[in-house]
């Protein structure tokens, strides 16, 4: 409930903020000082002035989406990156955008919270789980009105380490016509978009139609060197050599139309689709260094495939002058993956090896319904309270052939059938205590019900979580811009149904009639795989500084339960006619995960007025820290951390106004360390240092035209990894792994007509 907060008392010259704790003190000291030098020289100024006619002075504040109020109002701990912003940093991806955001991580295409597994932070699209499948890459931020980062789980979308809901444009208020157009350069050969967005209202009814066309193209060395060590027999090493390409393109269309029925009443209708197409295309070369010679010296494969989305959307809303708001949604989805894709190799002798094909379609089927109550209780209290029942339907059928003939087992050959049914219920009460208290105190109620069939028997599983959830926001001072947060929550983390499918991948890199090596494992899914259930604990202590400024500090902590990892093992399988080694994801134990982070944002002169005096103030500084701490408790190793967890990541950025009107320049810089992971007690693997430089010029011609250059991953760093296990008879293997990259340059233009 927000109140109208009282008025504030002066600070007095050369007085410290009303909190200043710890590491924050010096940053919280530098953001007052110009303040207080301001008043201290007002006296002297009123002195000497000439005297004159009392003027009074109006100052207007535009605040523009409304994005910062949105974060210092909130319970929880909450970031809005509104339309402005999108708008101002002009990024083609929306992966770019979130990658300059405090606390977010970016590990390949996939967003983390707390430095936690992208499984851990949960993606919505318009309120609703993203599609299996579904890329934020492909998003373009042109086509969004704003994006939510919650970080924590909350009654109503729930998430383990957090929330990244994207919202997608609304009709506008006002005729709106927009093209935008970009070409670049990373590899291969050049890509671009295309886009163009039409919106305009006709009394009652809006309507609003964004296109966009895209297309990517990639491309990786990559050299591997591996050693395999078998019990009591000889070791091998081997040099693999290879490149990469990928390449495709796609479409997104979401119109939107809106009508306004009455005061109280409108309805909303929505649809989305997506549509790409991939070539990809691979190359490998395997020498013998130690050992027998490999099986295939070369290998040459390729993939062509398409994804396509549609989802439609209706929702009706009814707002009340008392505030209250009842909302019903209803919701249709479907989804088409497909993949067809050979290899050829070559024997040490020159001979040609056997054609493996392969085939697959993926069909995915949604229908969700749900209804959202909002109603105020007296000036204190309001309830919120929700239900969401989806039904989806999963079929899959992936076709192998060797030398054209088709190999059917267990998991090839074999259509496999999924149903889920999910439900959730949530109720939460929004209590303010007084003018500067808030609690927030909710239940979230969650059933999770699967049905799978294959070529075995049939599996079911029946999970259900009750999760209370507790917030608590503290405004320090009269104006809110000191606040305290703290959230205590459960949740879970429901495994994907990738990881439970009894599906069965061959590494390609070994044929099915040989032995391959723990380091090059096949995988496989497990039906038995039960959720991870989690504690959460969030603590943050928040201000917000003048002119959209922020410094922030916080604490979480996660305790894990039926810790979700993979276990490799030596199995005879039906899809080889030798013994291999099979990764399966299998609940290993508990684990605990801490993270600390700080994030301070604002003008140059806010920040280093006391040591750069001159810093103008069109120069707008950006950094954020993250130290991570996790621990499993079957293995006793210090670094044995959450898988993809680092001990700390670093963002430090710029954007400057130049003189020249029109002209603006930005720079992004992100640090990730180089660390160690103990999986099990017998498997490690190890990521190497990571950076990440993105930046860019833009130039704003008039209110209708703009250009824009940039450079994204202009460090262009390669990619290290290795990985070893080892067995109790003496046995091991190990591989170090060498990526090549690119940076990505584009060039871009935007007119509003």
């Amino acid at each position: 409930m927000t109140r109208t907060a009282g008025r504030p008392r002066p600070l007095q010259p050369g007085a410290r903020s009303p909190w200043c704790p710890g590491l924050l003190g010096m940053a919280c000291l530098l953001a007052t000082l110009p303040d207080a030098q301001a008043q201290a020289q007002a006296p002297a100024q009123a002195q000497t002035a000439p005297a004159t006619p009392a003027r009074q002075t109006v100052v207007i504040e535009g605040r523009g989406d409304d994005a910062a109020s949105r974060r210092q109002q909130a319970v929880g701990a909450t970031t809005v990156i509104g339309r402005d912003a999108l708008d101002e940093a002009g990024d083609h991806s929306l992966l770019d955008v979130l990658q300059r955001v405090p606390g977010v991580g970016i590990d390949g295409d996939a967003p983390r919270l707390l430095g936690m597994g992208a499984g851990y932070t949960q993606i919505l699209l318009n309120g609703e789980p993203a599609p299996p499948g579904f890329s934020l890459e492909q998003l373009a931020p042109a086509d969004i009105e704003r994006i939510e980062i919650v970080k924590g789980p909350t009654a109503e979308f729930g998430g383990a380490a957090g929330t990244i809901n994207v919202i997608l444009r609304s009709p506008p208020n006002l005729r709106q016509r927009e093209l935008r157009g970009a070409v670049g350069w990373r590899t291969v050969r050049p890509q671009g978009s295309v886009s163009g967005h039409w919106g305009d209202r006709f009394g009652d009814v809006g309507l609003f139609l964004p296109v966009s066309l895209y297309s990517w193209a990639n491309g990786a060395d990559l050299d591997v060197q591996r050693s395999s060590t078998p019990a009591g027999g000889t070791a091998t090493r081997q040099r693999v050599t290879g490149r990469d390409q990928w390449l495709g393109g796609g479409i997104n269309i979401a119109p939107r139309a809106e009508w306004k029925a009455n005061t109280t009443d409108t309805l909303q209708a929505q649809l989305f689709l997506q549509r790409n197409h991939h070539h990809n295309r691979g190359w490998r070369s395997t020498e013998a260094l130690d050992g027998p010679a490999p099986a295939l010296a070369s290998d040459a494969s390729r993939s062509d495939g398409s994804w396509q989305l549609l989802r439609s959307q209706l929702q009706w809303v009814r707002k009340q002058p008392d505030g209250s708001r009842l909302e019903l949604k209803a919701s249709a989805e479907a989804a088409r993956w497909t993949n067809a894709g050979s290899a050829q190799g070559i024997a040490p002798d020159g001979t040609a090896g056997s054609l493996r094909e392969n085939d697959a379609l993926h069909r995915d089927r949604k229908a969700l319904v749900g209804a959202r109550w909002r109603l105020p209780l007296g000036e204190a209290h309001t309830l919120n309270a929700g239900v969401d029942v989806d039904q989806r339907a999963r079929r899959e059928l992936n076709r192998r052939f060797i030398d054209g003939t088709e190999q059917v087992t267990s998991a090839t050959g074999v259509p496999l059938a999924v149903d889920i049914h999910h439900a959730v219920a949530f109720v939460q009460d929004e209590w303010a205590l007084s003018e500067r208290a808030t609690l927030l105190a909710g239940l979230r109620a969650e059933q999770h019900r699967l049905w799978l069939q294959g070529a075995g028997d049939v599996v079911r599983s029946n999970w259900q979580l009750l999760s209370p959830n507790l917030q608590w926001r503290q405004a320090l001072d009269a104006r809110g811009r000191d606040v305290l947060r703290l959230a205590v929550a459960r949740s879970q983390r429901t495994p994907d149904v990738g990881l439970l499918l009894p599906r069965y991948n061959l590494n390609g890199g070994y044929v099915a009639t040989e032995t391959n090596t723990p380091i090059a494992a096949d995988s496989a899914g497990n039906p038995a795989l039960q959720p991870e259930r989690l504690w959460t604990a969030d603590l943050r202590l928040e201000r917000t500084l003048a002119g959209g400024g922020v410094l922030s500090a916080g604490l979480s902590h996660r305790q894990v339960h039926d810790l979700i990892r993979r276990r490799i093992a030596l199995e005879t399988v039906a899809e080889a006619s030798a013994p291999r080694w099979v990764s399966r994801p299998v609940n290993l134990s508990s684990a605990r995960s801490s993270a600390f982070d700080l994030e301070l944002k604002g003008s140059a002169p806010q920040l280093l007025g006391a040591l750069w005096p001159q810093a103008p103030k069109a120069l707008q500084l950006r950094a954020s820290a993250s130290w991570f701490r996790s621990s499993v408790e079957q293995i006793d190793d210090p670094d044995a951390r959450l898988d993809g967890q680092p001990p700390w990541q670093t963002t430090l950025g710029a954007d400057w106004q130049g003189p020249v009107p029109g002209i603006s320049a930005g720079a992004t810089w992100t640090m990730t360390p180089g660390f160690r992971t103990r999986q099990t007690d017998t498997q490690q693997v190890w990521r190497g240092r990571s950076s990440r430089l993105d930046a860019h010029l833009q130039w704003r011609i008039d209110r209708q035209r703009s250009l824009r250059l940039a450079v994204n991953n202009a460090l262009a760093p390669d990619s290290l990894s290795s990985n070893a296990i080892t067995g109790s008879d003496g046995s091991g293997a190990a591989s170090s792994t060498r990526r090549s990259s690119v940076p990505q340059f584009t060039a871009s233009v935007q007119w509003r007509l």
